[in-house]
């Protein structure tokens, strides 16, 4: 090898970069701080089994998988909801909260060396643990918030529910793998495939609607009405009259023209209960933040709290941001006899401005600018 290489899906972070990087995550943990979220971090190494008792269906495939030395399988950490979930089960078993919990970490998980994505993502997010699904409205505004901290452009926040698809699938008695199946044509909204699919099943005509029309229940506020007349039961109904709730209290709340719905939104982690929201970003080709209510996780682990959270994806929102203003930059350039006096002149020189100490050989103290 001619080279020093990094692992695929791994890459330094350096110069500009970083400097973006930094004021994200400053400016992100400035909004989750003004909610009450406190910081929490934990190990970036979890035991295997740790995810294993999280996720009902776990793909070891996107997994970096290690021993220790009494052979147990570790893992790095693939997400924050699920190690935080760990933490307050196990420090905090006797207190039911509620906890704000706040993050800023690297997450890993392994992609297609093909795919040109990274392995390792800092995720920046809160947790709102021991509170009902009635505390999603502040759990939708710190996400909003920090969007508008963030001055992006042209933000959405998409959101939608997993219930709304599972009430469904419930109602229609729809086996376990008739469900994945479903689920995975209204993701890819594959309408052909999702259409024949439908016509195999023991279907009434209203269920069938409904299904077939799932995955175009996306838009403004408006959709709403469209899926309360789609609905076949009044356990669906009963959900949609609660998003139009949400939906009017985001409005009073000044958030309308930042938000819409996806009612056909599939959640890609199986531990989510209700709602399920994305933020996406004029410009960006994928969604810059992602999360939900997930009110069963904490008691896979001993903790039967409710919970819900998200996280800002730093990586994808680095492109979309201006770099800061920075400090006017100058040299100091000194003969060794001088050091001592061009210390001193950069120390008062450094209250205004970044100052380089440069050795030189004139017997003598210059100040030189430095073009940007």
């Amino acid at each position: 090898m001619n080279q020093i290489q990094l692992p695929a899906g791994f890459r330094d972070t350096i110069l500009e970069e970083c400097t973006k990087k930094n004021r994200i995550e400053n400016t992100l943990n400035r909004v989750f701080e003004s909610y009450g979220y406190e910081q929490i971090m934990t190990p970036a190494i979890e035991f295997y089994q740790t995810y294993a008792k999280a996720f009902h269906h776990l793909d070891e495939r996107d997994m970096i998988k290690f021993f220790d030395k009494s052979q147990n399988i570790l893992t790095l950490r693939m997400d924050m909801t699920v190690p935080i979930a760990r933490a307050v089960t196990t420090r905090y078993q006797d207190k039911n909260g509620p906890f704000r919990l706040h993050y800023c970490a690297n997450v890993y998980k392994v992609k297609s060396s093909l795919a040109g994505k990274r392995s390792v993502m800092t995720d920046c997010g809160v947790e709102l643990i021991g509170l009902d699904a009635g505390s999603d409205l502040e759990v939708l505004t710190c996400a909003l918030d920090g969007l508008e901290a963030l001055d992006l452009k042209g933000y959405l926040l998409e959101i939608g529910t997993v219930r709304f698809f599972e009430e469904a699938c419930r109602h229609a008695d729809l086996s376990e793998q008739q469900r994945r199946t479903l689920a995975d044509l209204i993701d890819r909204k594959s309408m052909v495939e999702l259409k024949d699919y439908l016509n195999e099943l023991p279907l009434r005509p209203t269920e069938k609607q409904f299904f077939l029309a799932l995955p175009l229940l996306g838009g403004d506020q408006s959709i709403l009405d469209t899926a309360y007349a789609l609905s076949f039961a009044p356990s669906l109904k009963e959900i949609v009259v609660g998003l139009k709730k949400l939906a009017v209290q985001l409005n009073e709340l000044g958030y309308g023209e930042h938000i819409c719905f996806d009612l056909g939104k599939i959640a890609h982690l199986d531990y989510y209960t209700g709602i399920i929201f994305e933020g996406f970003v004029q410009g960006a080709g994928t969604s810059v933040l992602s999360g939900g209510r997930y009110d069963s996780l904490l008691k896979v682990f001993g903790c039967d709290l409710p919970a819900c959270g998200f996280s800002f994806k730093v990586e994808e929102l680095m492109d979309q941001i201006e770099t800061a203003e920075r400090k006017k930059k100058v040299q100091v350039v000194y003969g060794e006899n001088k050091k001592l006096e061009a210390m001193k002149l950069a120390a008062a020189l450094r209250k205004e401005h970044a100052v380089e100490l440069v050795p030189g050989f004139a017997d003598e103290v210059i100040v030189k600018e430095v073009d940007a």
